[in-house]
């Protein structure tokens, strides 16, 4: 079987394809729509670090929002169940409010 040089797993191919804050806000609603299908919060979760890298580093975010880093890792891990203001006070460092449409 052949090597492939050169290639990058998924996830940092998100990161590096989210540019803009459209392709982002559509990414993260699509990510919450498949969530309120299928519950898999875990999913929604891995998208919010995702697009969290898109933008920054998890430690430039933790340190912007007043969350601990370890606190966000533990959260994209499924540690530990987010509480709802810490979802808004992550889409509001993201640029993004939350409405019910």
């Amino acid at each position: 079987m052949k090597e492939i040089k050169n290639t990058i797993d998924f996830e940092n191919y998100l990161v590096n394809d989210l540019k803009s804050d459209e392709d982002i806000k559509l990414y993260l609603n699509a990510s919450l729509k498949d969530y309120l299908e299928d519950g898999d919060f875990n999913s929604f979760y891995r998208a919010l670090e995702i697009v969290i890298k898109a933008k920054d580093t998890v430690a430039g975010f933790a340190k912007k929002t007043g969350l601990s880093r370890s606190h966000l890792y533990s959260l994209f891990k499924s540690e530990k169940e987010p509480k709802f203001s810490t979802i808004i006070k992550i889409f509001q460092e993201l640029g993004f409010e939350l409405e019910v449409a």
